[in-house]
């Protein structure tokens, strides 16, 4: 099953689960992020990791019915939002390690600015954090995620260190 994508004529905009989707490329999506990074400092990355956190969060819940396993639904709605390939098979309640493949952040840093000094995929993060929480029952605030290799400070993939603090439900 694909995401679900619907257009609200009269607000003119494309839903999926309740939550807006733009659709922007890499170099779009790349500059908007140095941009907030550069005016926001140490605070963007917290920002822009809630940010998505909290979207793909009620998105998820939102669409839990029309999937038997949220984290597969959310694995293929990362990707067809072209976002990368997403790994969550090493995560459970408990938490676990996430893999992210082919990074729309990471790669289309280093196609625009080169590599980093520290990781980029703040908003996979995000959707990381989002997914898992409703994946698995558990408020948003309960999981927190830590990218721990990026494709844009020269790792071969971008890896994700989740954990939950499972006594927490929804």
């Amino acid at each position: 099953m694909g995401l679900p994508i619907e257009f609200d004529a009269e607000r003119a905009v494309v839903l999926s689960g309740g939550q807006s989707l733009v659709f922007h490329c890499h170099f779009y999506n790349c500059a908007l992020q140095h941009a907030i990074e550069d005016g926001m400092g140490d605070a963007a990355p917290g920002v822009l990791t809630a940010g998505a956190a909290e979207v793909v969060h009620a998105q998820m819940k939102a669409l839990a019915s029309q999937a038997e396993d949220l984290s597969a639904f959310a694995e293929r709605a990362f990707s067809e939002l072209g976002f990368g390939v997403l790994d969550l098979s090493g995560v459970s309640a408990q938490g676990g390690e996430a893999i992210v493949r082919a990074s729309h952040y990471a790669m289309g840093w280093t196609a625009v600015h080169g590599a980093r000094e520290t990781p980029a995929c703040f908003f996979p993060a995000g959707f990381i954090q989002g997914a898992v929480a409703a994946a698995h029952g558990l408020e948003l605030a309960s999981v927190t995620v830590a990218e721990t290799g990026c494709y844009a400070v020269g790792a071969e993939d971008c890896r994700f260190t989740v954990r939950t603090n499972s006594e927490v439900s929804r």
